[in-house]
């Protein structure tokens, strides 16, 4: 009996041990650091951003911070074949990304196959975002359909009633 007590405790450490080496950790970033190339950002140093954040890649793996602040330099750097290529490997795609990521497409004139997940993601943001509706219409130019069309009136209609209700609040303050 004790042989298999001694088995299980042996499996038990090699499977924490390995599920260990099999966890691939978020780098650590270093806050001072990524509050520089965060303020050069926001302060229009999109070439040292780029710089910076591409120096650092061939070092380590990037945060998802600042691999998000590598594809929004590229993109208003209009550097689409290099943003596109990052996209790729990209895991975090958020809502902002999911619009430059069609702006680029759209703005390379490239034909690239657009992924199910980011065509998926794009539909869920139309509800919300007139941006959204505006670039799933210039990307599907030709195959928008005729009933589809009244949906995208009736979506401008709801968009425009926000506004003027934001209107009215901002008005009343």
């Amino acid at each position: 009996m004790k042989a298999e007590n001694i088995r299980r405790v042996w499996f038990v450490v090699f499977v924490i041990f390995f599920s260990f080496l099999g966890c691939e950790k978020e780098p650590e970033v270093d806050l001072k650091e990524f509050q520089i190339v965060k303020d050069a950002y926001n302060t229009g140093h999109l070439t040292v951003v780029q710089a910076i954040l591409s120096d650092r890649k061939k070092e380590r793996k990037l945060s998802i911070e600042e691999e998000s602040l590598y594809l929004k330099s590229l993109f208003y750097l209009s550097e689409w074949n290099a943003f596109l290529e990052e996209w790729k490997g990209f895991e975090r795609k958020t809502p902002e990304l999911i619009l430059y990521y069609f702006k680029v497409i759209l703005l390379s004139k490239e034909k690239k196959q657009i992924g199910e997940e980011e065509e998926k993601r794009l539909l869920e943001l139309m509800a919300v975002s007139p941006e959204a509706c505006l670039l799933y219409l210039q990307w599907n130019e030709k195959r928008v359909k005729t009933k589809h069309k009244s949906l995208f009136l009736a979506q401008i209609k709801q968009f425009q009633n926000y506004l003027d209700r934001m209107n009215q609040e901002i008005s009343k303050k």
